[in-house]
């Protein structure tokens, strides 16, 4: 999720004790003094300021919360190391809106195979069990889900929010670090995998982006709509982002 335009990030280091933390300051439309600090799914850090923030409150803004983003940091690492490589063979899990089913590969000739949820299962009728082969067939078969479930999600959601008349045109789009993006031709970007995600993230993924049509930043005016539209939306992404690691694995 990100606003339809950003300027090039300021790039520094936070330094504490032994630990050197690089970040990112993205400047945007925001009240002055008011400098938000996020530590994303890979450990990134980012903080985002408005355009008059000086460095030096920036600086300070960021040691402040420097035993935070350490430990948040920490945390993020962890997570990734936990998450082991797919192996593409029956018996691993795979996720399709926040629910885990088991990979199950059926051997069948190729003119017969195809791709089916059955009884708590994803089945691959399969003449082969190359493992790039299946993982390609996996790839397209979430591609196919979200473009039937983000085309719903975005007419459904579209219809409540009165500065949209006609629901906006989408693309589905490997991104590295974003979910979801608003460009300023009024086309959504959606990585395909989060149909992964539970139905509450992606509604607020869908939502979040929706909102840029009408405030292209992450100003006041636009996290207003994000309270009115879906109140509590906080814990969502912040489900979301921890789920970020698992739900992106290759």
């Amino acid at each position: 999720m990100a606003a339809s335009e950003e300027a090039e990030p300021e790039r520094h280091l936070l330094v504490y004790g032994d630990t050197r933390l690089p970040y990112v300051v993205l400047r945007e439309d925001r009240p002055s003094g008011k400098i938000a600090i996020n530590v994303e799914p890979d450990g990134t850090v980012q903080v985002l300021a408005s355009a008059g923030a000086s460095l030096a409150a920036i600086q300070k803004a960021v040691q402040s919360k420097a035993r935070w983003i350490s430990d948040n940091v920490v945390q993020a690492q962890e997570r990734r190391s936990n998450v082991l490589k797919r192996e593409y063979v029956s018996g691993e899990e795979i996720f399709y809106l926040g629910r885990r089913y088991q990979l199950k590969l059926i051997d069948t000739p190729k003119a017969e195979r195809r791709t089916r949820l059955y009884r708590g299962s994803l089945e691959i009728f399969t003449e082969t069990r190359d493992t790039d082969t299946i993982r390609v067939r996996i790839r397209a078969w979430h591609k196919f889900r979200a473009q039937q479930i983000f085309s719903n999600g975005i007419k459904e959601i579209s219809e409540k929010l009165p500065w949209i008349d006609t629901p906006p045109k989408f693309e589905l789009l490997e991104m590295q670090k974003r979910w979801g993006s608003c460009a300023t031709d009024g086309i959504l970007r959606l990585h395909p995998f989060l149909v992964r995600a539970p139905r509450d993230c992606i509604d607020h993924v869908l939502l979040h982006e929706l909102c840029h049509l009408k405030e292209h930043n992450h100003s006041k005016a636009f996290y207003d709509l994000l309270d009115r539209y879906q109140p509590g939306w906080q814990p969502i992404k912040a489900k979301l982002d921890d789920w970020a690691e698992v739900l992106l694995n290759e």
